[in-house]
C-alpha cells in the first residue's frame, strides 16, 4: 500500500535528519512508544484501506472498523485530559518547542502519506466525498504521527494526548477542507 511506503519514507527522513529515540537504539522501547505506535498505525491504516475502498464504491461494502481505531485513538486525548484536570504527574510533558517540532514533523509526514491516497482518489469515483476528505486527513495525520513517533523522546500522556492529537486533528480538517475539491468528479 503506497501510503505506508510514503510513511516509512518519512520515518526514514526523521531518523536520519533529527535522530531515532534513545530507548530504540538501545532495543528497549518505552511501553508508552509500543502504544502510541500500534494506536496511531492502527488508525492510519484502517483509515486508508477504508478511504481506498471508497475510490470503487459497491453495494453491501462497510467501511466502519476506521471508527473503531478512532475511538481506540481519542484514549490518549482523554486520558490526558483526566491527568491534567486531576492534577495528577504525568511525567516529563516536553516543552512548547518539541510539541511544534512534534506538529510540524507530523503535519509534513501526513503530507507525505496524504498524495498517493488523493491520487487514488482522483482516479476511482468516490460518492461520500466530504467523508474521504475526513479519512484522509486522518489516515495521513495517523501515519505521519506514526513516522514522528520513532523520533519523540517524551513518553507523557499528557504530551501525546496534546501533541499528538493536535497533530491528527489538524491533518483531519485539513483533509476535510481540501481534499473535496481535490477529487470532485
Amino acid at each position: 500500500m503506497l501510503p505506508l511506503g510514503m510513511t516509512m519514507a518519512a520515518l526514514a527522513v526523521i531518523a536520519t535528519f533529527a535522530g531515532v529515540r534513545a530507548d530504540l537504539m538501545a532495543g528497549a522501547p518505552h511501553p508508552m512508544f509500543l502504544l502510541r505506535a500500534g494506536t496511531l498505525l492502527l488508525l492510519g491504516l484502517v483509515c486508508a484501506a477504508t478511504l481506498l475502498a471508497m475510490a470503487n464504491p459497491g453495494v453491501g461494502r462497510h467501511g466502519h472498523g476506521w471508527k473503531t481505531a478512532l475511538a481506540a485513538a481519542l484514549l490518549f486525548p482523554l486520558a490526558a485530559t483526566i491527568l491534567a484536570l486531576a492534577g495528577q504527574p504525568s511525567g516529563t510533558s516536553g516543552t512548547m518547542q518539541s510539541g511544534v517540532q512534534c506538529l510540524a514533523y507530523s503535519l509534513i509526514a501526513g503530507l507525505g502519506a496524504a498524495v498517493p491516497m488523493v491520487l487514488w482518489l482522483r482516479k476511482g469515483a468516490p460518492v461520500a466525498i466530504e467523508k474521504a476528505g475526513w479519512l484522509t486527513g486522518l489516515a495521513a495525520g495517523g501515519l505521519g504521527a506514526f513516522a514522528y513517533n520513532f523520533h519523540c523522546p517524551f513518553n507523557s500522556i499528557v504530551y501525546t494526548g496534546f501533541w499528538y492529537s493536535l497533530a491528527v486533528g489538524l491533518c483531519a480538517l485539513l483533509g476535510r477542507v481540501i481534499v473535496p475539491r481535490l477529487i470532485r468528479w
